[in-house]
């Protein structure tokens, strides 16, 4: 029973090890990411906005990397090998005190208060008694030697250096928002140029044909990668078609005649532009349609749900009044 509990403190004691190693490598990858995105897209858009943004999320990303790698070394300096100090890798985290010279660094737990000097070998002891230990400068006093310690602080840190790098991201963000980063408009035009070059439209546009309802025998659509959603409405008064274009003519919508005095609508939609360069498959979302603009929506009349057919191999989404 005591060893569950011991086994269940230790599980206990690794769940934030866990959680800054996840933490640590989810920051690692933003960083990298976003660097790698902000030259892609200032490649391809020659946007300073875009790159200044995803510049300063990488920063930021590298900041956090930093302090949660060392929140990581410091929990497990100061509470996991403190606790277990048997654990694997416990003698990385071993804190050493420097003598004078190299050779002289010694433990720094055979220097704590209350330690036995019958457990430090002839040699060590020695040394002790020729050099005194200091970590920066020791002021000695002949009479009683007592010692006093004066500490320089240090700079140039882990957690200095990430604090600096978030600095620099907010300058970075607050530099991309002065240049319109928070205007949906401005990030149309800044791919504009480029998804007009591959074909595409900078912004979707809508389309939305209309046809008497009397003369609609049947609706047939062929649209892949596109969800079918029929909406029946009591209120309307014609078959009407929405969708978006996001190239020109990405949908065809013909009538064909039946022989009667109705005729079938047809919406297919046609191959879209090629893609496939590198730095397009790196910026795949700009091609990419939204909720809204992956439906095809067709409208019909309440009273003519049963007269109007549709034709399709698709899966059809029926819309709930």
């Amino acid at each position: 029973m005591k060893k569950v509990s011991e086994n269940a403190h230790k599980f206990l004691c690794a769940l934030p090890i866990a959680g800054l190693v996840l933490l640590t490598l989810a920051m690692a990858a933003l960083w990298a990411v976003a660097l790698a995105y902000a030259i892609g897209v200032y490649i391809a858009w020659d946007s300073a906005m875009a790159f200044l943004t995803l510049f300063g999320l990488s920063f930021i990303g590298a900041g956090l990397c930093l302090i949660s790698l060392r929140g990581l070394g410091s929990y497990l300096s100061k509470v996991w090998f403190d606790r277990f100090p048997d654990a694997p890798g416990a003698a990385l985290f071993a804190r050493v005190i420097p003598s004078d010279d190299d050779e002289g660094a010694v433990p720094a737990a055979r220097f704590s208060e209350g330690a036995s000097d019958d457990n430090v070998p002839a040699e060590e002891a020695n040394k002790q008694e020729k050099k005194p230990v200091s970590v920066k400068t020791i002021l000695k006093n002949a009479k009683n030697e007592n010692g006093s310690v004066i500490f320089k602080p240090k700079y140039l840190t882990m957690q200095n250096v990430a604090y600096v790098l978030l600095v620099l991201a907010v300058v970075f963000v607050v530099a991309s928002a002065a240049l319109g980063s928070l205007d949906a408009d401005k990030w149309v035009d800044a791919r504009s140029d480029y998804l007009l070059s591959r074909g595409w439209y900078a912004e979707s546009e809508p389309i939305l044909p209309s046809f008497p309802v009397v003369e609609v025998e049947a609706i047939e659509l062929d649209v892949p990668d596109r969800k079918i959603v029929i909406r029946y409405d009591a209120s309307a008064t014609m078959v009407t078609v929405s969708c978006y274009d996001l190239y020109p003519g990405e949908y065809n919508i013909s009538r064909s005649d039946t022989g009667t005095d109705r005729y079938i609508v047809s919406i297919t939609r046609t191959p879209e532009p090629a893609h496939d360069a590198d730095i397009d498959k790196m910026l795949d979302l700009c091609f990419q349609p939204n909720r809204i603009e992956k439906q095809v929506i067709v409208t019909i009349p309440e009273a003519y749900r049963d007269s109007v057919e549709i034709i399709t191999d698709q899966r059809v989404i029926y819309a709930k009044d």
